[in-house]
């Protein structure tokens, strides 16, 4: 082999167990006992065998001698360590079988922590939930953290099971043959015997090596291959079809056959890859059990030309040849498992690179000051930015102080960049140029939760949970029953959650059993009253009346001043009625901040506000 290629094959060996003690780490934090555990269970199985070889030897020459006293005693012996190890491998199996059930859990648990401790801006980003995907099905599939202990459990026994056939098999090639001429000498003779099983040993270890190699990237290909598809009906099947909410639409719009069709296809091509995931595997089996078949049959002529060259008795010769049978079993389980290993380690690098994923934001240090009076400045220094994986800047230098305790209205058309303002005033992205400052100070050099906790904040794109109304409305926050009844009062959602069956213990929608569906406009006003709950001292309110009737958008706009009594609140519409309520009114187009001031300002300087005022007035009451 040349150099270049051993350094490859090195360099690859050590990556995958490189990414193997990664992931045993993690394993180990996740419970200290499980690795004690499986060494001690990998040393038991491997020892089993080798005791019955002892015992089955010693029985068969003890009998070929007449010694029938001694027989019994090898035959008693051989059912009580079948006994012994039978006893000591189902309790150490049943023990690991619970850490592998807490390796799922734990699994679980550190990959959903990890996601929801990510910024908004690296959540978002291509490629990041298709990462969280990959690494469930693969411990669905495979089992995770569980089966790469399980694999490495199988190689340590392999390792005993080797390191004691090498023993035995030492013994074997140096046991000196009584016959001293004639082929069965020569044959028999040690230098010959270390000669014939090395030369039978490296065969087989380079042979296995080189087919499993094979196996593997075969596997890899299809395991890739179906994750694409997997992905495609997981959609099909979780957000399209058992997502009740899209049955109004599919059934409108006659929608049964094409989808149908698609998860027709999809599941066809799934049944491809698991027949080609079968074909695989059932090819490695068959060049595995050929290869094992030839080296015994070498094995068996070895061990019959040493008996019969008097270097062993016959009761030995089911002893050694039991041990290079075990010597071929263990480097073939070597070879298998290091292959499985690594397809196990390429499936598990989403998860690896899911925990050593950083945030895009620098974390921040300061921490904010708490004012009792509610005196935040907030400022824009020409701001500018872009999404991820895109050069179009969606805000331009944009230069913007809000005012403490005032009504801030953004109006625009769609697209102009509101609600990437707001995402970037609340950090849930950065800005690309410029910075926004708090009181004076980069908003960067704060620790982010505690800014967040600044801010109360309803967006467009919403979300409600399969939670009590109650959990909905708290969200990270403790229960107050009077605080809950007061910000549904103030946004017009008491008397309706007065009504549910479980008045604010309601499970919401029916995703489980025994929740109840809501319309858009009441969803909405809980979104306002959970924005009122958090009680912080901005409410950023992205269209809150979107989803309302004309009477319940006017009792809203009503009791506006009392919801953000005390509150600095930026304000989002496309309903230029709305404005009228607010003391600042900051109009952006294509990015920028094209006009500002109050409403009767902007009237009279007939621009851009004034337009649009002026096109939707006649939906006005003045």
């Amino acid at each position: 082999m040349e150099t270049g290629k051993i350094k490859n094959w090195l360099d690859a060996f050590l990556g995958i167990h490189k990414t193997g003690m990664e992931l045993m780490k993690i394993a180990h934090k996740i419970d200290s006992s499980a690795i004690p555990l499986s060494m001690i269970n990998a040393l038991v199985l491997a020892a089993d065998g080798y005791v019955g070889l002892f015992l089955t030897a010693g029985l068969i020459d003890s009998l070929l001698a007449g010694a029938f006293e001694r027989a019994f005693l090898y035959a008693g012996s051989i059912i009580l360590t079948a006994l012994l190890f039978g006893m000591s491998d189902t309790l150490l199996s049943g023990l690991y079988k619970k850490s592998s059930d807490r390796f799922l859990a734990g699994f679980y648990m550190m990959m959903r922590e990890k996601a929801i401790s990510l910024d908004y801006e690296t959540m978002e980003q291509p490629g990041v939930a298709d990462s969280i995907f990959r690494s469930e099905r693969t411990a669905m599939m495979y089992g995770g953290l569980g089966n790469i202990i399980g694999v490495y459990r199988n190689m340590l026994e392999s390792l005993f099971s080797i390191a004691m056939a090498l023993g035995m098999t030492a013994v074997l090639c140096f046991a000196p043959p009584l016959v001293s001429s004639g082929v069965l000498a020569v044959a028999a003779y040690p230098a010959v015997s270390v000669a014939l099983v090395s030369t039978f040993g490296c065969g087989l270890v380079l042979i296995y090596r080189k087919g499993n190699r094979i196996f593997v990237k075969k596997d890899k290909e299809i395991f890739n291959g179906h994750t694409d598809v997997e992905l495609k009906i997981n959609y099909l099947l979780r957000e399209v079809q058992d997502n009740y909410k899209a049955g109004k639409v599919i059934r409108i719009y006659d929608m049964k056959e094409m989808l149908l069709a698609n998860i027709r296809e999809f599941l066809d091509k799934t049944l491809h890859f698991v027949g080609r995931q079968c074909d695989v595997g059932n090819q490695g089996k068959l060049f595995r059990n050929a290869v094992n078949g030839a080296f015994m049959v070498c094995v068996y002529l070895f061990v019959a030309v040493k008996v019969l060259a008097g270097a062993i008795t016959i009761g030995a010769f089911t002893q050694y040849s039991g041990a290079l049978a075990k010597l071929a079993q263990g480097f073939q389980n070597l070879a298998k498992d290091s292959a499985v290993l690594q397809k196990y380690c390429v499936y598990m690098t989403d998860f690896l690179n899911l925990l050593k994923m950083e945030n895009c934001h620098a974390a921040g240090t300061i921490p904010v000051e708490k004012r009792l009076d509610g005196e935040y400045e907030i400022a824009f220094h020409n701001v500018s930015f872009h999404y991820p994986g895109s050069d179009e800047m969606v805000l331009k230098h944009v230069n913007c102080r809000i005012h403490m305790k005032g009504k801030l209205a953004l109006v625009g058309k769609n697209g102009a960049g509101k609600t990437t303002f707001v995402k970037l005033l609340c950090r849930l992205y950065e800005p690309t140029e410029g910075m926004i400052t708090l009181n004076g100070v980069d908003i960067r050099k704060y620790r982010e939760e505690e800014y967040r906790e600044l801010f109360g904040v309803v967006f467009q794109d919403f979300k409600l949970f399969a939670f009590p109304v109650w959990c909905n409305l708290a969200a990270g926050y403790e229960r107050d029953e009077q605080r809950l009844w007061e910000c549904l009062e103030r946004a017009g959602a008491a008397d309706f959650v007065r009504g549910l069956p479980d008045g604010m213990d309601t499970l919401l929608y029916k995703d489980k059993e025994g929740g109840v569906d809501i319309s858009g406009g009441e969803a909405q006003k809980l979104a306002l009253a959970r924005a009122l709950y958090k009680d912080a001292p901005f409410v950023v309110l992205d269209e809150p009346t979107a989803a309302l009737d004309p009477v319940s958008e006017a009792q809203v706009y009503e009791g506006f001043h009392e919801m953000a009594k005390d509150k600095t609140s930026v304000y989002i519409s496309h309903r230029m009625s709305s404005c009228r309520f607010c003391d600042d009114i900051v109009v952006f187009d294509d990015g920028k901040i094209v006009e500002r001031g109050s409403h009767e300002e902007l009237l009279a300087k007939k621009g851009q506000y004034s337009r649009m005022w002026n096109a939707q007035a006649k939906y006005y009451v003045t």
